[in-house]
This record gives structure tokens, sequence and C-alpha cells, in this order.
């Protein structure tokens, strides 16, 4: 893509968020927002894709959204991930992002879902020097992405809340999908 559409569609998209951020904030009833990082562990490990490797993906990343309705935020998010316990001649890489929806079930509870995409290569070194290197791509590819989710939140203060969360990372691509637990520091504002 050309330095003049690339711009021109930035351009169309800075215009749209201006244009809309009068009309929600008119119309919201809940108002401010909330983000910060999150760390998170797949419990199935890579062995599927090849019996030689071991280690499980962990993922350390980001997400934030804004009130759009008392009970409803809408927002984005993403991560990057390394190998946990991961053998020594491996190269794992992960890397996600996407839109995020959540829905405020009670006080403390609420229900997440991120639909994006992303990409990961897999690559087992066979052969290695001082100078040299050899790596044998096992797997590479980008993906579509579910990841739905629910979180227990625990209030830290009233700017700052600890999430605990459990869910399911369910990508078009079968053996990377693995049930996910992790941690998710947030500040901002809770709730109107």
């Amino acid at each position: 893509m050309s330095l003049k559409k690339s711009l021109f569609i930035l351009f169309l998209v800075v215009a749209a968020l201006i244009s809309t951020k009068r009309s929600w904030a008119e119309t919201s009833t809940a108002g401010g927002g909330r983000g910060g990082p999150f760390l998170e562990y797949h419990a199935n490990p890579l062995s599927r894709f090849d019996p030689g490797v071991a280690g499980s993906p962990v993922v350390i990343g980001g997400i934030g959204y804004a009130w759009v309705t008392p009970k409803f935020r809408l927002g984005g998010g993403g991560g990057g991930g390394f190998l946990w316990n991961g053998t020594d001649n491996l190269s794992f890489g992960l890397g996600y992002g996407g839109v995020v929806g959540e829905y405020v079930i009670g006080n403390w509870f609420n229900a997440r879902m991120l639909i994006g995409g992303g990409g990961f290569s897999i690559s087992k070194v066979t052969f290695e020097t001082d100078s040299s290197k050899i790596v044998q791509k096992i797997n590479s590819g980008g993906f579509i992405l579910f990841h739905p989710s629910v979180n227990a939140e625990l209030k830290i203060y009233s700017w700052a809340s600890l999430n605990l969360t459990a869910g399911y990372f369910l990508p078009n691509v079968g053996k990377l999908h693995a049930f996910t637990a992790g941690v998710n520091l947030m500040f901002g504002t809770t709730r109107r």
C-alpha cells in the first residue's frame, strides 16, 4: 500500500473517531474507561506440533476499553507469547490482537470476548556452532481468533483492580487451541 493511501485511510479513521466521540459521550450513561497489562498461561503444550518439542505458551499483553452502556464495555487488546519450560533448541513466537467486548454480569464478575487475528512460528534448531545455525521450521502461519473468558474482579482501590481470568484460546489452527488462566491488572474508572 502506498504512503498516500495509508495517510488517507488514517485520516478517515481519525475523522470517524472524532465525529463519533461526541455522540458516544451524549448517549452513554456509563462513561470512563479502563486498561492495563495481562499475563496468561496456555495449558496445552506445543508437543502437538512435534513430539520433540516441549513447553507451553505464556502471553504478555495489554487490554483497554471504554464503557458504552452501564453493563457493556468495548475496546481492544493483544499480546505476544513465549515458551514456559521450553526446550533449549526451540524458537517460538506468537502474537495477536483484536476487538474486545466485555459484559458485566455482577459487581465482581464479567464475561469477555476478544475477536481478532494473529500469527505464530515454531522452529527447531537442529545444528549450531559459534558461526552457524541450522533451523528446521516446524510450522508457522496466521490465524483468526476467538478468545472467550470469564473474569473475577478483585478491587484494590476505586481506580484499580486485579482480574483473575479463565478462558479458551480458539484460533482456526487446531493445534493452538488451549484452556487459559491469567491475571490482569486494570487501572481507570470502574463504573459511574
